[in-house]
């Protein structure tokens, strides 16, 4: 028995349950983008949206909490920014934002 290639499907369901088909960009149209958009960024933004934690000025609505943290657990892995938020350990840092203390490094950034 073979499976499809779900990495190829070119139809998604939608919202009301509908499957439409998605229109796919030529591979190197993709990367052009990714091109230019990695060359508008500072080094410190291209780490932190590969840890997960960038973007912020283009997201809709408030922050989530998850984002929050997201960011200050980034902010954890720079020493530059512990230093700036008085907490140099890496490991004091991690533990105070995993209980919830963001503030500190939120500050920071």
């Amino acid at each position: 028995l073979l499976l499809p290639n779900i990495a190829n499907a070119v139809m998604v369901m939608n919202d009301d349950g509908d499957y439409v088909e998605v229109e796919e960009d030529d591979w190197k149209t993709v990367w052009k983008g990714r091109l230019d958009k990695a060359q508008s960024m500072s080094t410190n933004d291209v780490f932190n949206a590969a840890r997960g934690a960038g973007n912020t000025s283009l997201k809709d609505g408030p922050e989530t909490d998850a984002s929050k943290k997201r960011r200050a657990m980034s902010g954890c892995r720079d020493s530059g920014l512990r230093e700036k938020a008085g907490v140099p350990d890496a490991k004091e840092c991690n533990a105070r934002v995993l209980k919830g203390d963001i503030s500190f490094m939120l500050d920071a950034l």
